[in-house]
């Protein structure tokens, strides 16, 4: 059976992509916070900071990058719906098939 996709709700759709996005940078912390220990340490003349102050402000960005992540998922995950509401209507949906 064909079905075709009209209408995403804007706000809804939003909320799982900041929950989704969110997620997802949890995925990518532990690498981001390995990079930063590494490249702290890493031998560098034009670098006057040190190792610990470094690794403090990659911490402390890891800490927000979840939440930076969820808020700009949600953000354009509502722009994209939105988008998608008026390309839809012009066009007719996605169609799609289910069983």
């Amino acid at each position: 059976m064909t079905k075709k996709l009209k209408r995403i709700a804007p706000v809804k759709f939003g909320i799982v992509m900041g929950v989704f996005y969110g997620l997802i940078s949890l995925v990518i912390v532990p690498f981001f916070l390995i990079a930063i220990i590494a490249a702290s340490f890493a031998p560098n003349s034009q670098n006057s900071m040190s190792p610990g102050l470094s690794i403090g402000m990659g911490v402390a960005f890891a800490i927000f990058l979840p939440f930076f992540y969820a808020i700009f998922g949600c953000l354009f995950g509502m722009l994209a719906a939105w988008m998608y509401n008026v390309v839809a209507s012009w066009i007719g949906g996605i169609e799609f098939e289910v069983e």
